[in-house]
């Protein structure tokens, strides 16, 4: 789907992750030709066992990892969402995840992505 924001080309999409080890994931990253607004993210233990899990914004202009979630304990078959979350993502910033345990952890989020004139 495309349309407009502030006279500007843009798109809305759904994205997600899957994550069954211990590795950090990274979920969604901004494209080199967008800003990208993030405003839901859902993350689902679908394992069998309790998981910590941690989510990161990684700021690429500055080097620098903020985690705005660390160390939130989900029990099998729960879930956490961010559904009042506004995030601006700039070109190579990332959206991570990286749970403690070995699990069956599910990434979901929703981005707007406005795309920026070269030039």
């Amino acid at each position: 789907m495309a349309f407009t924001s502030q006279g500007k080309p843009a798109r809305i999409k759904s994205v997600y992750g899957h994550n069954t080890g211990t590795d950090t994931e990274t979920v969604y990253t901004c494209p080199a030709n967008c800003v990208a607004e993030i405003t839901f993210i859902h993350v689902v233990n679908g394992g069998s066992g309790n998981v910590d899990v941690e989510v990161e914004w990684y700021v690429d202009a500055d080097d620098y990892t903020s985690h705005f979630l660390k160390g939130k304990n989900i029990a099998a078959g729960d879930f956490i969402n961010f559904t009042n979350i506004d995030l601006v993502l700039q070109p190579s910033d990332e959206i991570r995840v990286t749970p403690a345990t070995a699990s069956h952890l599910d990434t979901i989020l929703t981005v707007t992505e406005t795309f920026v004139p070269v030039g």
